[in-house]
């Protein structure tokens, strides 16, 4: 594959619940798998933190993985936009049932995916909590 298409970044987006499904259950692998290793990566999750480049990047997930969360994640009202190599996906999140936090959790996403070497994989990820 030379150029991203639609429905490999949409893929690529299931994949990536799925495999953050795996994180709340402590089992980081799926996520590594769809992550880019480059050293322009960018991950900016709900705690705040701006984490820039692969070691940052695999060390917050392992992280994260080893709090065993639980819960799930839902993503809804996704929309998708593909140019050449680059894909991004904006839409909500809706956390429920995780370890410690009370209700549900709302959250705005943006992803940024890139093909590299033939394979989508995820350059960027933003969310921001939303009140209430």
């Amino acid at each position: 594959m030379t150029e991203m298409t639609l429905e490999s970044l949409r893929q690529s987006s299931d994949m990536f619940y799925e495999a953050l499904g795996a994180v709340l259950v402590g089992e980081v692998d799926p996520m590594l798998e769809l992550l880019s290793s480059a050293d322009d990566a960018t991950y900016l999750g709900p705690m705040g933190e701006v984490i820039v480049g692969w070691d940052a990047i695999r060390d917050a997930w392992i992280a994260q993985a080893q709090t065993e969360l639980g819960g799930r994640v839902t993503p809804f009202d996704r929309h998708y936009s593909v140019t050449g190599s680059i894909g991004i996906v904006v839409g909500w999140e809706k956390g429920e049932l995780h370890r410690g936090m009370p209700g549900e959790v709302n959250i705005r996403a943006t992803s940024t995916y890139r093909l590299e070497d033939g394979a989508v994989k995820m350059i960027g990820h933003q969310t921001d909590r939303l009140p209430g």
